[in-house]
């Protein structure tokens, strides 16, 4: 993974809103579409590895907080406009259903050459339920509980075909090898799901799965199923010690530790000394990169902020800004890519 390239995982939520004074103009659409992919390619330029598109299922008290587009709309628009950038689409685990996500997030893969990935929200929203006919809300240890079902059909799903299952062979014939089509068939407590989803198996196998761990309840959450953690920043906090219960947790769990990346929460305040601070924390070992978040204030000058710390970051290392040709996002990771559960390792 990154600690053994030498290489700093750089994340970032893109910013959708306008400055004031531009949306009254333009509104959705194209104008402010090109806006947010002009973002996207220039973090992408200043070598940003991953942008998380933030969503949410109901109107927030700011709308300044509002995102512009919904999360996978916007992923795979994003998926045809840029290069090498991975799209972490934010998804509710708790008002979406395994196999619409599944098809949605294969096909973003599809488009952007395996650069996809998800970050499951299970956080509690009354005003979400309210929007989708379900009064109150279920506890968190049974939102959890959804959360860690709705991966398992989901991987699952991208597993319907095996690699080598679409052989086009015009010369004998053969388009595909049935043999190479599973049906899913699962019964689980939250979700009955009988696939085979109807879309080849996507480049990076399975799309990255990126979870944020809030507490120890998600930290255990996340070291079973988790490809990336995001760890807040919290005064008094050992990023070390957060990185070491993740892969202690991930070991316990039959994962290979080395296959999941954690990045802390650094905000972007102008420091001129941060470059240094985030060689030195990667350096020592403490994370494997940082998600980097854009200060407040108007959005040009937040996201001109990041990209100026990521290039920062990158000239400081000496990293390469864009990752090989063909990488997928994992690749670009270092992470591996998961084996299809019928095929042989």
């Amino acid at each position: 993974m990154t600690q053994h390239d030498g290489r700093i995982t750089l994340f970032t939520r893109l910013i959708t809103a306008p400055d004031c004074g531009d949306g009254g103009a333009r509104g959705l659409g194209a104008g402010s579409f090109a806006r947010v992919r002009d973002r996207a390619r220039e973090a992408e330029a200043a070598g940003i590895d991953a942008l998380l598109l933030h969503d949410r299922q109901s109107a927030a008290p700011d709308p300044a907080d509002d995102p512009y587009f919904e999360a996978g709309t916007l992923a795979g628009a994003l998926a045809v406009s840029t290069r090498s950038v991975g799209l972490v689409a934010s998804v509710s685990t708790e008002h979406a259903l395994p196999y619409h996500l599944a098809r949605l997030l294969a096909t973003v893969d599809h488009l952007g050459s395996g650069r996809a990935g998800w970050q499951p929200l299970t956080a509690a929203d009354p005003d979400a339920a309210a929007n989708y006919s379900r009064a109150g809300g279920p506890s968190a240890a049974a939102r959890r509980s959804r959360a860690a079902e709705f991966v398992t059909v989901l991987t699952g799903l991208w597993d319907s075909f095996e690699d080598d299952a679409f052989r086009r062979d015009r010369e004998s014939g053969v388009y595909f090898t049935p043999e190479k089509l599973h049906t899913l068939d699962h019964k689980g407590e939250h979700f009955e799901v009988a696939g085979p989803l109807n879309i080849a198996r996507p480049p990076q196998g399975h799309p990255l799965l990126v979870h944020r761990a809030a507490d120890a309840d998600d930290i255990a959450l996340a070291a079973r199923v988790a490809d990336v953690v995001l760890v807040p920043a919290q005064g008094g906090q050992d990023p070390a010690r957060v990185r070491e219960a993740v892969r202690e947790q991930a070991r316990a769990a039959g994962r290979d530790a080395d296959g999941i990346a954690v990045l802390l929460d650094w905000p972007v305040d102008g420091d001129p000394g941060a470059a240094a601070r985030l060689r030195a924390l990667f350096n020592a070992g403490a994370v494997d990169g940082f998600t980097l978040l854009a200060p407040t204030g108007p959005a040009e000058a937040a996201h001109d902020a990041v990209l100026a710390l990521a290039t920062e970051v990158r000239e400081d290392g000496h990293d390469l800004p864009t990752a090989p040709d063909g990488a997928t996002l994992r690749d670009r990771l270092g992470l591996p890519r998961p084996t299809g559960r019928y095929q042989a390792a």
